[in-house]
């Protein structure tokens, strides 16, 4: 697995190289803004049990043929045993070839991700306490709001001047807490929070964008 920052160097060099020469391309004008709507999908991390399953918005700045500045809101609704729900914000740059009726471009969008899942864990019955079951579920929650990096290419096509259907595909690379350790010896529960890590994750993602 890639270390956060050999995937930084390799995206930089990639956005670098592929910036083209005005000589190599048509001079067709392109449009400078875009806004465009995607379904997308985020692969499961370590400890999840379900791939996250969403979609969202993105708007789109051309500096130029070669160069676009871009944000992107999406959100992944309830998912998986743990009820996991996540939103992502990514905004950053996308460089690379753009001809009249397909683009190749290599993307750097940093951002986060805010992640909210709830489990159910099992507090025993207190000493002295008569209950109906020795184990009682509780619900617990688990907010976590990290930094993420999106690393990776963009497939563009374009059937007319206004409209664009794009594909996406990439290492979401996200900064993560710590698991919560759960103490369920008394009531009320004792958590214990580990140290953060980074987590890669692949992201597809699949849209149709309007240029004017």
């Amino acid at each position: 697995m890639p270390s956060f920052k050999s995937a930084v160097a390799f995206s930089v060099l990639l956005l670098l190289t592929l910036i083209p020469q005005k000589s190599v391309l048509a001079q067709q004008e392109v449009p400078k803004f875009e806004v465009g709507a995607q379904f997308s999908v985020l692969g499961r991390r370590a400890g999840d049990d379900a791939t996250s399953i969403g979609g969202g918005v993105r708007l789109t700045f051309n500096v130029n043929r070669y160069l676009a500045l871009e944000g992107e809101l999406n959100y992944f609704p309830t998912a998986g045993f743990s009820d996991v729900r996540r939103f992502q914000g990514q905004f950053g740059v996308k460089s690379g070839l753009r001809f009249d009726r397909f683009g190749v471009f290599g993307k750097l969008r940093p951002g986060f991700i805010d992640t909210k899942s709830r489990f159910r864990t099992c507090s025993l019955c207190p000493p002295g306490v008569v209950c109906a079951q020795v184990c009682i579920p509780v619900d617990f929650n688990v907010a976590d709001t990290g930094f993420s990096l999106d690393v990776g290419g963009v497939l563009e096509f374009y059937p007319s001047k206004r409209i664009t259907v794009r594909f996406d595909a990439g290492d979401t690379i996200v900064n993560r807490e710590g698991g919560v350790i759960v103490f369920p010896l008394n009531s009320p529960l004792f958590a214990i929070s580990g140290s953060n890590f980074a987590t890669h994750n692949l992201q597809l993602s699949a849209g149709v964008g309007f240029r004017f």
